[in-house]
């Protein structure tokens, strides 16, 4: 993939500017850990990568796409993966952002739980990366 500039992204100088500068991964990472956690206090939101920058807060998919965002600006894919936890009622899916490196997988999320965030490039398949999380998911009322 080409990176694009920033009249093909549509984005503002200012945005396109604050995107770019989130060159790596953990670059990505740092600044989704910067930006204050979106509590839906008004409901459910989806902001877009653009929102996420102006309001300057984010859940796990906001976080998940802006990271994207980033990452297809710089010429990568933008792949997306839907942790989905249907087994009991309350369950909470998570979603992360996936980057490949020397052909291992690795992973970017905004979350406010240390167990579900970044992950390196280790991984040989999306799958395995999605298990690496499956110990450490938790409900944080009930510890289940």
């Amino acid at each position: 993939m080409k990176r694009l500039t920033r009249t093909e992204s549509g984005l503002t100088a200012r945005e396109y500017k604050t995107l770019m500068s989130l060159a790596t991964p953990m670059k990505i990472q740092d600044f989704l850990d910067s930006v204050p956690m979106n509590h839906e206090k008004k409901g459910d939101t989806h902001l877009s990568p653009r929102r996420v920058l102006q309001e300057k807060k984010a859940h796990c998919i906001e976080g998940a796409l802006l990271a994207a965002a980033a990452l297809w600006l710089h010429g990568e894919p933008p792949i997306i993966m839907n942790l989905s936890a249907r087994m009991n009622k309350g369950d909470v899916d998570h979603v992360v952002t996936l980057y490949k490196r020397g052909g291992r997988w690795g992973a970017i999320s905004k979350t406010n739980h240390a167990t579900i965030r970044f992950r390196d490039p280790v991984y040989r398949t999306p799958r395995e990366l999605a298990l690496s999380y499956f110990h450490e998911w938790f409900m944080n009322e009930t510890g289940e």
